[in-house]
């Protein structure tokens, strides 16, 4: 079964919602204005059965001028296209404007509709089908049937539906193995439910219960339910238009332009490198260094455009170029994008990224920086594998390797190539990450322990569980070991504990003095103060802070509790060692209790803890009423 996306594209009043509703019997417009005014205003939706099982999901757009960007939320994602013209008017604006638009988002395929056939002749018709030729003339609609209906009287609507079943049996199949990723268009609450949201499933698969992660704000949350065309699923598939109830996410925490995906699958960004083209009917220069509105997905935001090695474009022009943002965007590598002009908003350009998280292009590297963007663009098996990884995140080697088409034998060859250069890391035989996923989970870790740190400074590092739920939530335990093995040069694992490796625990004057004292009451013989004999002569206020102290000394492994209210430093346990190994010397190799209490000045209670203490960790071992080295 295929799960097909079909988005129309037209003038205003050109009747696609009319067309919509002939086809389906659904009215896409849902906004009370909508209905009031005729026109509609924001994207609708509606499905359309098809033969052998195939169900199509339809995306009705605005045609107005004023709803370019409304358009521009649904047009992305779309398998197939139905162009709306009416007979009545011919090609007009927004008829170019849209055209322009979907030619941007590399659109493949569509049929042209010509609409309000009820209300013009034949031959009227016939000259609107010339000037729609000549329109097409050079785009992925060239050869596309033109096909003339009245969503009034119905004429030819059932042959429309035959040739769109016939049409859509040649789309290629969505990729269903990635990591789900879903732009957010709609945000509602649903009394007794929560937070609701819609979109279309661009890849991957998505399944009550998953956990996601809300981009850009990073939000996790996790699938309470889904509905696909009203009806409530456990598992929804790329192509798919889909309503996610969210749990843990309030109404005013996720809006339309957001993106939901699998956690750490994708990565914030303020800059991005593209490939750039002018639209052919453009009527605007594009100057370097020029701030214009960027559309991506279901989001829309402000950019600066950084051309690589040429000052201006005009229409037809393409370049490489840079996009810099003043606020954070989630998107991937082969993304497709629209520019409009600053002002007047009219749609300029539009184009694919290549990569979405770049450095800064200097000008002295000019013909180093098209060097790569041009492998980017035109890379080989490797580059595509290598995308294949970073989208998966943690990545299932043989899904890649099914996505690719490949032999065991080349597939191993490619990613023991990638493995040497350093393209990719391998988490263990079945698993694997991409450099860029590498380099964002660094960040990420980076920036947990950092806070963590700043929080917690005489603490020496983060317990393993905790880390684990704020950095990779989702990972398998093994994977998460594996993983956080990669960063070996970047930090320091002691104790279950986790720290930066350029981290060191510093007391203040104060704490300082607190664990002299403590260190020197300690050290004055076996018979060792507790905790609160310690804290006896401190000062109430400063209880805490002397608290955090012994905390502190007790996790570095200064001092050592061998029994709860017993404690020693790890100086006395070293001696204490000494001194029993002396004494099993001088008596065959049998220490009584007894002898250690008299060699160590202590009573009965002290030293039959450290006795005990030496047999659990493993340096003596007791035997009726006397011990001996454990290696004896």
């Amino acid at each position: 079964m295929k799960h097909i996306l079909i988005g129309t594209a037209g003038h205003v009043d050109h009747g696609k919602t009319a067309l919509i509703r002939a086809l389906t019997g659904i009215n896409t417009d849902r906004l009370a204005e909508e209905q009031s005014r005729g026109i509609t205003i924001d994207i609708g939706f509606a499905y359309l059965p098809l033969s052998h099982g195939n169900l199509a999901s339809i995306i009705d757009v605005p045609g107005h001028e004023k709803f370019i960007k409304n358009m521009l939320a649904g047009a992305g994602g779309i398998d197939f296209v139905l162009l709306v013209i009416a007979s009545d008017d011919g090609v007009m604006p927004q008829t170019v404007e849209h055209l322009d638009i979907l030619e941007l988002l590399n659109a493949k395929d569509g049929i042209i509709v010509l609409t309000k056939c009820d209300v013009t002749d034949a031959d009227w018709q016939d000259m609107v089908c010339e000037d729609i030729k000549m329109a097409v003339n050079g785009t992925f609609l060239e050869q596309a049937p033109i096909i003339r209906v009245s969503s009034t009287t119905g004429e030819n609507i059932q042959a429309l539906k035959n040739l769109i079943g016939e049409k859509i049996t040649n789309i290629e199949d969505k990729n269903i193995l990635s990591a789900f990723r879903l732009p957010v268009d709609r945000v509602f609450s649903v009394e007794g439910f929560g937070t609701v949201v819609t979109g279309t499933l661009i890849e991957g698969t998505l399944r009550t219960g998953d956990s996601v992660m809300i981009y850009p704000s990073r939000h996790p949350s996790r699938v309470r339910t889904l509905q696909v065309h009203s009806q409530s699923v456990d598992t929804a598939y790329a192509g798919q238009r889909v309503a996610v109830n969210l749990s843990g996410i309030a109404r005013d925490e996720i809006f339309r332009g957001d993106t939901i995906a699998m956690p750490e699958s994708i990565q914030n960004t303020k800059m991005m490198d593209v490939k750039l083209t002018m639209t052919k009917n453009s009527q605007r220069e594009l100057v370097s260094g020029t701030w214009h509105h960027f559309y991506h997905g279901t989001k829309n935001l402000l950019c600066k455009v950084i051309l690589i090695d040429k000052n201006k474009l005009t229409a037809a022009d393409t370049a490489y170029a840079q996009l810099r943002f003043i606020e954070p965007i989630s998107v991937k590598r082969g993304d497709t994008f629209i520019l409009r002009f600053y002002s007047p908003l009219e749609t300029i350009a539009g184009g694919v990224i290549l990569n979405e998280s770049p450095k800064k292009h200097r000008v002295s590297k000019t013909m180093q920086a098209l060097k790569l963007l041009q492998s980017l663009e035109y890379g080989g098996i490797a580059e595509h594998i290598v995308e294949t990884i970073n989208q998966f995140g943690v990545a299932l080697l043989r899904d890649v390797q099914k996505q690719h088409a490949l032999a065991d034998d080349a597939f191993a060859h490619e990613l023991a190539l990638l493995a040497e250069d350093g393209e990719i890391s391998f988490i263990n035989e079945s698993h694997a990450i991409a450099a860029n996923y590498k380099n964002t989970l660094l960040l990420r870790l980076q920036e947990i322990l950092n806070q963590y740190h700043k929080m917690f400074p005489l603490q020496p590092g983060i317990k393993r569980e905790e880390l684990k739920n704020k950095w990779l939530p989702t990972v398998k335990p093994k994977q998460f070991d594996a993983i956080l093995a990669l960063f070996s040069d970047f930090i320091n694992i002691h104790d279950a504990r986790i720290l930066l490796k350029d981290f060191a625990i510093r007391f203040t004057p104060e704490q300082e003095k607190f664990r002299n004292d403590f260190i020197q009451k300690l050290s004055a013989g076996y018979s060792t103060p507790s905790i609160d004999e310690l804290l006896t002569d401190v000062p109430q206020k400063n209880q805490k802070s002397a608290m955090d102290v012994i905390d502190a000394l007790r996790t570095q492994g200064y001092i050592i509790a061998t029994e709860p209210g017993i404690i020693f430093t790890a100086e006395q346990i070293t001696q204490a060692k000494e001194v029993f190994t002396n004494i099993s010397g001088d008596h065959h190799g049998q220490v009584t209790l007894a002898l250690f209490r008299d060699a160590i000045q202590t009573s009965r209670k002290y030293a039959l803890s450290l006795l005990e203490y030496f047999d659990k960790t493993g340096f003596s071992k007791k035997i009726d009423d006397y011990r001996m080295l454990a290696k004896h």
